[in-house]
């Protein structure tokens, strides 16, 4: 063979190679995951779909009334590819029901009803041993409204599936005056079809009345020992409830919390991070968030150990159902959702009970915008169900919160006589001890402070304060430098809300702090050191001095604070004749006193 046929023949086979390589690629590699690349639709399918070929897998019976029944009436869902699934899901009427529902409803229909899920606990869960025969029963109050059947029937395969069923008494559905056509009559047929006998109960309200109202009409219904609340779009993990009521058992007034998983909406995934232990806070706007265990918190535990919280996401808690029907349960004050989370958490901690994260229970949970229509409007609902709580619990502190949101001042709580009594009638402790004792990472900055409210500098035309990002978390992020916010009306902080990111602190101790955070001095070298938020409990303290309007250094390095041209921040040798290392608090307490001063008593800067 000649040179010349050798080189063609060379070209054909790479040219061969090269696009063989290039399918394989396109199918296995972009169909998985060009869901996650580029946020679309179409989900994981070849992961999600596995259990489709089992024999035991239980598919959703269609509604032949669902907007989607024609789309998937003739798909063989146990032979599924990610070709045909793709094919499938690609139509605008899948699109707009997953918009509606804030799910891949299309998907859940096409899914196993009882897939099972990735055990996401910590290794060591597996080898523990719970006292099976002396645990209490649980019951489980499922409240839903328009949830689409699939993603519904599925929270309830996944309970009957992975609990031991001595501990499982009831599974109690309350239908919140749904309209969703196949939540009628063909949501009872399968009920009773997939889980015949009393296990599973259905009650219906007439009347919309929101989460709370529902969850307290499944309390009626309750007669296990325990009670747990589910949202309607949950999946439990292996052994999920042993570790819950183990704890409950140690102690009634123990309120055990699973670690919630994240089930992917779009693609219905299963996803978590190995060795992550979630915590939840909350600052002075009331935002609730997810964040990390302290250091102190974690060390001397090992990754099975029970860790207290502050606050709770809401589903997944296990709790002796008299000792909440002691501590009353829910305030039936609440309208719709919103505040439940925050309020009951504070009354456990302030009326003698505690919080506690189990790592090893998981729970796959579903994330999305809530998709339900409030009457009243979403923030008037969430506005006066925190008026609630705050009137009731905060005491004084409740000025940091109306100074960070006006609006909810100025909301309608309602009758606040009952919850008032209770309080009196449990003698609960003031709110001060819960930020002392279990959140102390909030600052609460007119007390034991030198100086608080805006930090600015204005230098070169420019007028900047000193910002948070609205970082929340406790691992390193850079400070940084705005626009000052505290311009704006107070009927605007809401809007732009805006009005704690610029809120700091010079503490007694002379830490400088933002409402979550303490700021220290990273950088090797002079030209590289700039100002961190950090977590305040994650490292040795760093003080700063600041005696009035002026220069702000750091003790340990001795270098000030200084704001560039561009309003960029940097540490830099100290110079009081530079303009932009002269730094003004809104407020100074020279006598670092217990409680801010009247304000006619504070030096403020204009």
């Amino acid at each position: 063979m000649k040179i010349w046929q050798r080189y063609v023949l060379f070209m054909t086979l790479a040219s061969c190679l090269t696009v063989y390589v290039t399918f394989f690629i396109y199918k296995h590699v972009k169909l998985k995951y060009s869901s996650k690349i580029l946020g679309g639709r179409r989900g994981v399918f070849s992961d999600a779909m596995t259990f489709n070929r089992n024999p035991n897998a239980i598919f959703y019976d269609l509604y032949e009334h669902s907007p989607l029944y024609n789309i998937l009436k003739d798909v063989d869902r146990s032979t599924l590819t990610d070709y045909r699934t793709e094919e499938v899901l690609d139509s605008d009427l899948v699109t707009e029901s997953q918009r509606k529902h804030g799910i891949n409803v299309a998907l859940s229909d096409l899914l196993p009803l009882n897939r099972p899920v990735p055990d996401s606990r910590p290794s060591g869960c597996r080898y523990l041993k719970y006292p099976e025969a002396d645990l209490p029963t649980v019951s489980v109050v499922i409240p839903f409204h328009n949830e689409w059947p699939s993603v519904l029937l599925r929270t309830v395969h996944s309970l009957v599936s992975r609990t031991p069923s001595r501990l499982l008494k009831q599974i109690i559905l309350v239908d919140d005056n749904s309209n969703l056509p196949g939540l009628q009559a063909h949501l009872e047929e399968q009920l009773r079809r997939q889980f015949p006998g009393p296990l599973v109960e259905l009650r219906r309200l007439q009347v919309r009345t929101g989460l709370i109202g529902a969850r307290l009409e499944g309390l009626k219904y309750v007669t296990a020992d325990t009670v747990s609340f589910f949202d309607s779009h949950m999946e439990v993990n292996e052994n999920w409830l042993p570790p819950l009521l183990s704890e409950v058992l140690k102690d009634r007034r123990t309120v055990a919390m699973a670690q919630l998983d994240y089930v992917n909406k779009d693609s219905l995934e299963y996803e978590f991070t190995d060795g992550y232990r979630t915590r939840y806070g909350f600052d002075w706007r009331l935002v609730f968030f997810e964040t990390y265990f302290r250091d102190d918190h974690i060390e001397g535990t090992s990754d099975t150990d029970p860790l207290p919280g502050v606050v709770m996401v809401g589903p997944g808690a296990v709790m002796n159902v008299q000792y909440f029907r002691e501590l009353g349960s829910y305030d039936d004050g609440m309208m719709i959702w919103g505040g439940e989370n925050l309020e009951f958490p504070w009354r456990v901690w302030l009326c003698g009970g505690r919080m506690l994260h189990v790592p090893c229970s998981r729970i796959g949970h579903i994330a999305r915008s809530q998709p339900y229509h409030f009457p009243h409007g979403r923030l008037e609902t969430e506005h006066r169900n925190y008026k609630r709580a705050i009137e009731v619990w905060m005491d004084d502190y409740k000025q940091y919160v109306y100074e960070a949101n006006p609006a909810i001042k100025h909301a309608e709580a309602g009758d606040l006589t009952e919850r008032l009594e209770l309080k009196a009638r449990l003698k609960c402790r003031p709110f001060s001890w819960l930020l002392e004792n279990v959140w102390p990472d909030l600052l609460v900055y007119k007390e034991n402070t030198l100086a608080w409210g805006w930090l600015k500098c204005s230098a070169d035309g420019q007028e900047l304060c000193i910002d948070n990002s609205e970082y929340l978390f406790s691992v390193s992020h850079p400070l940084v430098a705005k626009s000052c916010t505290y311009k704006l009306k107070p009927e605007e902080y809401a809007q732009h809300l805006t009005a704690t990111h610029q809120t700091m602190a010079l503490t007694k101790e002379r830490r400088l702090r933002t409402l979550l955070q303490c700021v220290a001095v990273e950088g090797h070298f002079l030209s590289d050191r700039v100002p961190v938020m950090v977590g305040c409990f994650d490292r040795e303290p760093e003080t700063w001095t600041h005696t009035g309007p002026g220069l702000l250094q750091h003790d340990k390095s001795e270098l000030c604070l200084e704001i560039g041209k561009r309003g960029t921040l940097r540490m830099s040798s100290c110079d009081t004749e530079n303009p932009r290392q002269r730094w003004v608090f809104a407020h100074y307490n020279p006598a670092g006193n217990k409680r801010a001063e009247p304000p006619k008593l504070q030096h403020r800067i204009e």
